[in-house]
């Protein structure tokens, strides 16, 4: 009884050592002239991450990694390279400049806008509150103006 536990226990150890965290889920990938861009998720035990890759010249380098869920486009113009996000989106590491390309982040798309993209069954609950808000402003201002 004393040697199964800690063969158990090893035995969890390396069962758990062989599984790969570093598999790149739903991986997409955007090429413009001699840069590439992926960005993909990896799945953790507790979560999951979102990250951004460059490839240029032989070397690759991570330029972002956030939260699951909140990445909405990746663009790439010149030496430039967007990434639009929804503004609420927990990013934990973000380059301004590497392999000589700038990086922007433009927190411009809304939450509507990102779920109609990306969970499109979802987004009537999120577009929703935004008409009925937009109707009540709407109807605030008319009544001020009577």
């Amino acid at each position: 009884m004393k040697f199964i536990v800690p063969f158990l226990f090893i035995l969890t150890l390396t069962a758990c050592s062989t599984i790969s965290a570093d598999k790149h889920l739903d991986e997409k990938v955007f090429k413009a002239g001699d840069i590439t861009v992926k960005w993909y998720r990896i799945s953790e035990i507790t979560s999951a991450h979102d990250f951004i890759d460059i490839e240029r010249w032989g070397w690759t380098k991570t330029i972002m990694k956030a939260n699951t869920g909140g990445i909405y486009a990746v663009l790439i113009k010149g030496d430039t390279i967007t990434i639009q996000t929804t503004p609420k989106l927990l990013i934990y590491d973000l380059t301004a400049k590497t392999l000589n390309c700038d990086i922007k982040h433009d927190t411009t798309i809304t939450l509507c806008q990102y779920m109609k993209k990306h969970v499109p069954e979802n987004a009537k609950y999120h577009c929703e509150d935004i008409a009925a808000n937009s109707i009540l402003t709407n109807q605030s201002s008319t009544a001020r103006q009577k």
